[in-house]
């Protein structure tokens, strides 16, 4: 059993054992020791401390190892270097210092990570930190960015995604994994002398001044480049966060619509799920469309106004939310799809009494007067527990005519059809509709709606009723009925009438093709049987012709007359008449 002690390196908190601490503590002293005697020792302090938390973190393992032991802290050490491995060369000459250097910490074998060098840019440091990852001169890749600009300008659009993608090496053990080298104490004291170095000889001779006017109009390039990008993230954070709104009301409106309060953004597809599917369905295709957005809004947002990263938990339950509402969107849309798979049709005949004239009408079951006969009444009347027959009611009717033997009784055939996932459930679907013509005296009304039983999804159902009457009978038809008729020519009968506009009904009778007009086409005018037309000329001679006489052909059933005359004689002319 060791004892713990609870350490703070770099705002990240360890448990580490009482050895390994004190063995830290002395290499930390150490440090500051060494490079505490430089005005500018806390940055280069505060670069090391980050490097040993990285390592540190490196070996935490959660579940399984969650303390720092002292085998770990020599570990660190040895890959950081010790004060005492560099500290005696300093009193040497620099060219002894760089090779004790070399032969006392052995590097590690280590990667490039590509990162924007804020050091050495020009716009935004991308070609920079391409060179150091390639291993090469970025005034070369600057060039070949130039020629992709030039040639259909495609340079441009990958250097602005790889300034977005590539992150910006701020610390001095980022610049050190940018160029390659091992972030130990050696090589933080080395970049540290450089930049130090670096910064003192800026001031010296005009050449640098030139590099300064250059990169202050790199910087006014980019300060450019950089508003305009702001400008385009603030459209896309408006235009983002509308969408997220509009997608919230879209949402909440349609939940209004499932639990009885209408309106008018109602989603189609949701009226062929069952009320605790269609919540369920809505919530998360509202899920899927919404978390794409939110993670650009909240993404833009740190962009914009330089805020904290999201919490990587929240992210990832995010994520998830998304992966589940996805898949969720994907099993519903095949669900319901699966229950349009079978159609099942059942056929009911029923007798009509034989008339002299059939009066078929239709009979809204939405409207009830008071006037009403109560027999009427009581065959219309629809109740289902107090519920909205709105939902209930649909009004997918055809209906059609056919002939008969003159002798035979006349019927109506009705075929109630519907969908489902199996041949049996749309059976049963079927069997469910309520619909039947009522015969009242002469009259045979249609109902405007069929009837679903309460709980039955829409599944396509469908009422084809089919009227067979016996040749020679008569027929009148009701102008509300033509909606629902289906190979009828209701509109070339109705332009018989004179006045067909306040027409109420039209007259047919029963062939052996089906329903014929008995209404005959208006007879024509015999007034208009005489017609004039006036010939004009083109030419300039017959316009001046024309002006001293006028040419009249007269058309009088079978005899065409064309008269000549001048306009100072008057002729008198009869019109004949039959």
């Amino acid at each position: 059993m060791n004892k713990t002690i609870i350490i703070n390196i770099n705002s990240i908190v360890f448990h580490i054992e009482e050895d390994a601490y004190e063995t830290l503590r002395s290499y930390m002293i150490d440090i500051k020791k060494h490079f505490g005697n430089t005005a500018e020792s806390k940055e280069i302090l505060e670069d090391i401390e980050n490097r040993i938390a990285e390592m540190f973190n490196e070996r935490i393992q959660s579940g399984r190892k969650e303390v720092i032991n002292l085998e770990d802290v020599q570990e660190v050490i040895a890959r950081m270097g010790s004060v005492s491995d560099f500290e005696q060369s300093e009193d040497a000459s620099d060219d002894i210092h760089e090779g004790q250097a070399t032969n006392t910490v052995k590097p590690d074998n280590l990667g490039r990570k590509l990162m924007r060098d804020p050091d050495d840019k020009i716009l935004g440091g991308v070609c920079s930190g391409l060179a150091h990852y390639f291993g090469m001169e970025p005034k070369w890749l600057r060039v070949l960015v130039v020629l992709f600009v030039l040639i259909g300008g495609s340079g441009f659009l990958v250097y602005i995604i790889l300034w977005i993608v590539m992150p910006v090496a701020e610390t001095r053990a980022d610049k050190m994994a940018m160029r390659g080298e091992v972030p130990n104490l050696q090589n933080f004291k080395k970049s540290f002398d450089e930049e130090v170095r670096s910064f003192s000889s800026e001031f010296a001779g005009a050449g640098e001044h030139i590099g300064r006017g250059a990169r202050t109009a790199g910087n006014a390039l980019g300060g450019c480049l950089g508003a305009i990008g702001k400008m385009i993230a603030w459209l896309m954070l408006i235009f983002t966060g509308l969408n997220i709104l509009g997608l919230f009301i879209f949402y909440v409106f349609n939940l209004m619509n499932l639990f009885g309060l209408e309106n008018p953004i109602l989603f189609p597809p949701l009226a062929v799920l069952a009320l605790d599917d269609a919540i369920i369905a809505l919530t998360f295709g509202f899920l899927a469309m919404t978390i794409p957005f939110l993670a650009l809004f909240l993404w833009l947002i740190r962009v914009l106004f330089k805020t904290d990263k999201v919490n990587n938990y929240l992210s990832l339950t995010m994520f998830a939310a998304w992966i589940v509402s996805v898949v969720a969107v994907i099993y519903y849309c095949i669900y319901a799809s699966q229950d349009f798979r079978e159609k099942s049709t059942i056929n009911v005949q029923k007798n009509i009494t034989t008339q002299k004239v059939y009066h078929f009408s239709e009979k809204d079951v939405r409207i009830l007067d008071a006037s009403e006969k109560d027999s009427l009444r009581s065959k219309f009347n629809i109740k289902i527990d107090g519920q909205d027959l709105r939902n209930y009611l649909h009004n997918s009717i055809g209906i059609t005519f056919e002939s008969l033997d003159s002798l035979a009784q006349p019927y109506i055939q009705y075929n109630y059809s519907a969908k489902g996932k199996t041949y049996q459930l749309a059976a049963e679907r079927a069997k469910g509709i309520g619909y039947e013509a009522v015969q009242e005296g002469q009259k045979i009304l249609f109902p405007s709606h069929f009837l679903l039983q309460k709980n039955t999804l829409d599944r396509d159902q469908y009422v084809g009723v089919t009227v067979y009457l016996p040749r020679g009978a008569k027929v009148v038809l009701e102008r509300n009925i033509e909606r629902k008729l289906r190979d009828v020519p209701c509109w070339e009968c109705l332009k018989n009438y004179a006045d067909h506009d306040h027409q109420k009904y039209t007259e047919w009778t029963m062939s052996s093709t089906g329903l014929v007009c008995a209404q005959a086409e208006p007879e024509k005018d015999d007034d208009d049987e005489e017609e004039q037309v006036t010939v004009k000329k083109s030419s300039k001679e017959e316009e001046e012709s024309s002006s001293q006489r006028d040419s009249v052909i007269t058309i009088d059933g079978s005899n065409v007359t064309i008269e000549v005359k001048d306009k100072n004689v008057k002729i008198q002319e009869k019109k004949s008449k039959k």
